[in-house]
């Protein structure tokens, strides 16, 4: 019973867990029981959120039911982040550049130009790629990717974009902030005020 206990607040303070990650086996095992799940979804079911397992691709996690607790709140800087990870997995997917669990191997670096190039469009303030770094480890915190240590020689850091990123960043989802980052552009100059936020799909 602990360890049930202990993927429950797994699950609600991370939201996902992936096998790769320290820890997480013993609790994705856990998920894999029969007997042992069903009062686990029970439980997510009672508190509005729904409990996805994907064996083949080595995570699980919960996603809020939008119909009963509506959708998360990201500022647009986060969401931005989100949706150029989305973008550079799905590229690598459809390069067949895919390694474990359905997983795509990039750079911080490399996914900082994704992300730069995406602000100038939308004439938006940049962030520096020190915060860019900060956005990326939170989502590491989640399990959504997984950043390796610097490189003194490459001046880099390896980064694993992980499939859960597009369930999170869904086809629904990237319209509609499409169409808010058209509608709401703020100058390069303008560094002031406080941030948007848009909905998430989780």
């Amino acid at each position: 019973m602990d360890r049930v206990t202990q993927t429950i607040h797994h699950l609600l303070r991370h939201q996902f867990l992936h096998t790769e990650d320290r820890g997480s086996p013993p609790m994705l095992e856990i998920l894999r029981r029969p007997a042992v799940v069903a009062p686990i979804e029970r439980f997510f079911d009672t508190a509005g959120y729904r409990l996805v397992i994907r064996e083949s691709e080595g995570w699980a996690g919960i996603f809020p039911d939008v119909e009963r607790v509506g959708h998360p709140r990201m500022s647009v800087n986060e969401t931005m982040v989100l949706l150029v990870l989305a973008r550079q997995w799905q590229e690598g997917v459809q390069d067949g550049n895919v390694g474990d669990y359905g997983s795509v191997l990039t750079t911080l670096n490399e996914a900082y130009d994704g992300y730069t190039d995406l602000v100038s469009r939308s004439r938006r303030q940049a962030l520096r790629v020190e915060d860019f770094r900060d956005a990326v480890q939170d989502l590491g915190r989640r399990a959504v990717v997984k950043l390796h240590v610097f490189d003194d020689e490459g001046q880099d850091q390896e980064l694993v974009i992980r499939p859960i990123v597009s369930l999170l960043a869904g086809e629904e989802f990237l319209v509609s902030l499409g169409a808010f980052l058209g509608q709401n552009p703020v100058p390069a100059d303008d560094r002031t005020g406080p941030e948007e936020t848009v909905e998430e799909e989780r």
